[in-house]
């Protein structure tokens, strides 16, 4: 199998181990992966992931420890961040009008949160976080709580 630089520039392109080894540095030494994890990071963000998307794409959530850490770091995340800023996703409510209804529809027919929040399209957490903040959407929550407790006992 014979080997053309070309090709070898070309996979070094999308492969951050390559790239380390051919700057003459040890893909396997644990400063170098720490490297390729912010690297690989960054290049999703610059894709216009948002960040926690990001963390979970490389499977780390140590970018908040990074940019603590390393000032050059935290620079180059809001470099690049702000240059993505046309690619990134558009932004939309996190829980809908819609999926409210859909969420409160199943918790009065006696469903438990979990199954309401699948139905719904929104996680659990996301639901819980809106309870806290929101007085009125807790007491509404708790009424379809006991109208579905009520329900099942019929």
């Amino acid at each position: 199998m014979k080997l053309h630089p070309a090709d070898v520039w070309h996979t070094a392109a999308t492969s951050p181990r390559l790239a380390v080894a051919l700057a003459g540095r040890d893909p396997d030494d644990l400063g170098e992966q720490g490297r390729m994890e912010r690297a690989h990071y960054l290049y999703l963000i610059a894709l216009g992931l948002p960040a926690a998307r990001a963390e979970q794409a490389i499977g780390s959530m140590n970018a908040g420890k990074w940019r603590g850490q390393d000032p050059n770091f935290a620079l180059a995340c809001k470099v690049v961040a702000k240059a993505s800023q046309a690619y990134a996703q558009p932004k939309r409510p996190r829980i809908t009008p819609d999926a409210i209804e859909r969420f409160l529809t199943e918790l009065r027919k006696g469903g438990m949160v979990k199954d309401a929040c699948a139905l719904a399209g929104v996680t659990p957490a996301a639901m819980y976080q809106r309870r806290k903040r929101d007085g009125d959407f807790a007491r509404v929550w708790n009424q379809a709580a006991r109208d579905g407790a009520a329900a099942e006992k019929q």
